[in-house]
């Protein structure tokens, strides 16, 4: 995963939710809780929730407050870090 290196860090961000969702059947519907991200990611909650309201503002996911917030994949975020993964690092 040659291509994580030159990422933006939101999209890096983006790309441990895709991590988090992949292997369910319906990786848009997965409500990912901040603690996922938290301890995959070895960065303060603070930048995680900036590249949360970039990722937002990008409509590549989508949260929502429930007992604690939520945050789901869109498929436009889906498509966004899959073709990462399909462009080639020169």
């Amino acid at each position: 995963m040659q291509y994580i290196y030159c990422m933006q860090p939101h999209y890096r961000t983006l790309l441990i939710i895709y991590d988090i969702v992949k292997s369910d059947p319906q990786p848009t519907s997965y409500l990912c809780r901040p603690r996922e991200l938290i301890l995959r990611q070895m960065t303060d909650w603070s930048i995680i929730q900036d590249h949360l309201a970039i990722l937002k503002n990008e409509e590549l996911i989508v949260t929502k407050q429930l007992d604690t917030m939520v945050i789901s994949i869109t498929p436009q975020g889906i498509e966004k870090i899959t073709s990462f993964s399909q462009t080639s690092v020169v």
